[in-house]
């Protein structure tokens, strides 16, 4: 079973994720800051990374950083969802601020469920 972390202050958006995440399948872990998601990420396994960037105690973009710098979750999937569409240019498909899809919010959940599939390889 494919685990995924969603990292995410938005307590209604969180719980909407992991029931449709769970209804596909996947074992779904809500961290609701930053700092809660980076001391999940580093003392358990993860396949993939769902987080938002203005979040308490350490926003997305610094956690990206030190999940890039980590050798145990360096190459975990991360996909960013954010109402700041602009802040995409933050992020590279390389290095430290490496991510492999970025969401704007609003979004279908459809959305997200398909990128989450490409990701794994699914259908």
């Amino acid at each position: 079973m494919k685990r995924i972390l969603i990292i995410d202050d938005d307590t209604d958006i969180t719980f909407i994720l992991q029931q449709a995440l769970a209804n596909l399948g996947y074992e779904a872990i809500v961290a609701s800051d930053g700092e809660e998601g980076l001391e999940k990420l580093f003392s358990s396994n993860f396949d993939l990374v769902v987080l938002d960037i203005m979040m308490p105690k350490l926003d997305g973009y610094s956690l990206t950083v030190k999940l890039r710098e980590n050798e145990k979750t360096k190459d975990v999937p991360v996909i960013i969802i954010s109402g700041r569409g602009q802040l995409y240019k933050l992020f590279s498909s390389t290095g430290k601020t490496k991510i492999d899809c970025y969401i704007e919010k609003p979004f279908k959940i459809q959305v997200l469920i398909g990128k989450i599939k490409a990701i794994f390889g699914e259908k």
